[in-house]
């Protein structure tokens, strides 16, 4: 199939690549989890895996479980979604392009010889090994870096100004493992010290998550989402707009930006590379 990407993982960062890239005429197929654990849902695809379909910046992304089906809703154009954690489905569709999206900051099985062109976000990756390009995801000075040998600041060690100063707001990490369940909707103002969730541990017992700030939830996990011990489970932000948690961030459309820059400085060094014979 001409011009797709296939991207592994559908959250935040990813979701913006996905966009931008349908944007700009490529054709996307985004592989999830059956239970994505993505916080940031008014902002993911990863979303439709729980219902379907989600729709983020006009753009809406549809689950579909056929391979054959899903082939010919890509040639219409539509952004899919796809279960399937492990990228079972690439060689079936054979894409010219692989971005890993999932953020785990950890190789989950992502190759080379998956396609002609593979990127990756973030660290957990060696660009020029893993992958073809690695995509700077901390924010600072470097962020949307496009890396073609070697790794992320982050796999080097090295902290960003945001890192050093302190993040603004406030993530809330599983205390038990067991199964979450969401009491509020992202964009609620929160206030300290009010539940905002609760893990139901396996022996039935219930504990309670309370907000440590003010602030508007900016991410919370999908309820029945199983969780481990210090999974990130809810994100409060201080200072944005209720408004914001709908958008894309600065980081995300920096990223996404990237991406196609990427994609697309390969597709014109490919063609340079062809000649033809009269």
């Amino acid at each position: 199939m001409k011009r797709l990407v296939v991207i592994r993982g559908g959250g935040e960062l990813a979701t913006a690549a996905a966009i931008y890239l349908h944007k700009s005429g490529f054709r996307v197929l985004m592989l999830e989890k059956a239970q994505p654990t993505s916080t940031r849902r008014e902002v993911s695809f990863a979303d439709a895996a729980y219902d379907g379909k989600k729709v983020v910046a006009r753009v809406t992304c549809s689950r579909e479980d056929d391979p054959k089906t899903a082939e010919k809703r890509l040639k219409a154009g539509e952004v899919i979604l796809m279960v399937d954690p492990k990228g079972k489905h690439i060689p079936y569709f054979k894409p010219k392009v692989v971005l890993d999206g999932i953020m785990a900051h950890e190789n989950k099985g992502t190759s080379r010889d998956m396609a002609e062109h593979t990127l990756a976000l973030g660290p957990g990756f060696c660009a020029g090994r893993d992958v073809d390009a690695v995509i700077e995801t901390m924010r600072g000075h470097n962020l949307g870096k496009i890396i073609y040998e070697g790794y992320s600041y982050r796999d080097q060690g090295k902290l960003s100004l945001v890192d050093a100063a302190g993040a603004v707001g406030q993530i809330l990490f599983s205390p038990e493992e067991g199964t979450f369940e969401g009491l509020q909707n992202i964009s609620y103002r929160i206030r300290r010290d009010e539940p905002v969730a609760r893990i139901r541990r396996e022996d039935g017992e219930v504990i309670g998550i309370r907000a440590k700030i003010d602030g508007v939830l900016r991410g919370i996990l999908h309820s029945g989402c199983p969780v481990k011990k210090g999974q990130k489970i809810v994100d409060v932000n201080p200072v944005m707009s209720r408004e914001e948690c709908f958008t894309m961030t600065d980081k995300a459309r920096c990223v996404a930006g990237s991406v196609l820059q990427a994609v697309m400085a390969w597709e014109s060094k490919k063609r340079k590379r062809i000649t033809f014979d009269f």
